[in-house]
């Protein structure tokens, strides 16, 4: 399978347009550059969630989506974006099953390197998605040039467990065309940029200690402890 150059374009402008955040070293993940994870993510003490990339880049989320709806052939719950992201040796540890991977953009060289397993050996995923558990199999980006993007649609592991607030498959984003602006949506609940969702450590400077970790308990059956 081989997916035509145009199927991008608009994802490449939105990304041109406004650059997804610079991570740096990943810290927890191998790798340097930029990347972002739109859909259900892992919130640190708290049930998984949609991510707020959802609602801070609702149009980006809607483009993804579309992209998804068209051309990815396994169920997925969320969505990695890559942006010249060099990804060293790692196995993508929290997801479930089978992921969608697939690169485009002017760049040279850049393949993906998969170091172990039956299909072990380098793969030019530019246009061409690869289809397979990276959760089982060690794999990292060789050096490229130019601008490298690349997808990821995969099921998120957390999200079997922890169904209560997840729609599924991921819910969509609404335009207002009194404010032409998208929207992301958690059922009926609108989910803005101002607002996120809630969080017990929200506002934690004029909060009690003990009303935070009441509220955390409540929410997760979690206790953070303060020093």
């Amino acid at each position: 399978m081989i997916i035509p150059e145009e199927a991008f374009s608009e994802i490449i402008t939105e990304l041109e347009r406004q650059p997804i955040e610079n991570l740096g070293n990943r810290g927890r993940s191998c790798g340097k550059g930029r990347s972002a994870v739109f859909g259900v993510v892992n919130r640190r003490c708290l049930s998984a969630d949609y991510s707020r990339n959802c609602w801070n880049r609702p149009y980006l989320y809607s483009l993804l989506l579309e992209f998804g709806k068209k051309y990815v052939p396994i169920p997925f719950n969320a969505i990695t974006v890559n942006q010249n992201y060099k990804a060293d040796k790692h196995r993508d540890k929290n997801n479930n099953g089978n992921s969608f991977l697939v690169g485009f953009g002017d760049y040279q060289d850049g393949d993906l390197s998969i170091l172990e397993g039956d299909l072990s050996g380098n793969w030019n995923i530019k246009y061409k998605p690869l289809i397979t558990d990276f959760s089982k199999v060690f794999h990292k980006v060789e050096d490229f040039t130019g601008n490298r993007y690349s997808l990821v649609y995969y099921q998120y592991e957390n999200a079997r467990k922890d169904k209560k607030n997840l729609e599924l498959p991921l819910p969509s984003v609404k335009l207002d065309k009194s404010l032409g602006k998208y929207f992301f949506y958690r059922g009926k609940e609108k989910i803005t940029k101002k607002e996120g969702l809630p969080h017990p450590l929200k506002g934690r400077k004029n909060k009690k200690k003990s009303d935070i970790v009441g509220i955390i308990k409540d929410l997760s059956g979690c206790v953070i402890t303060f020093d």
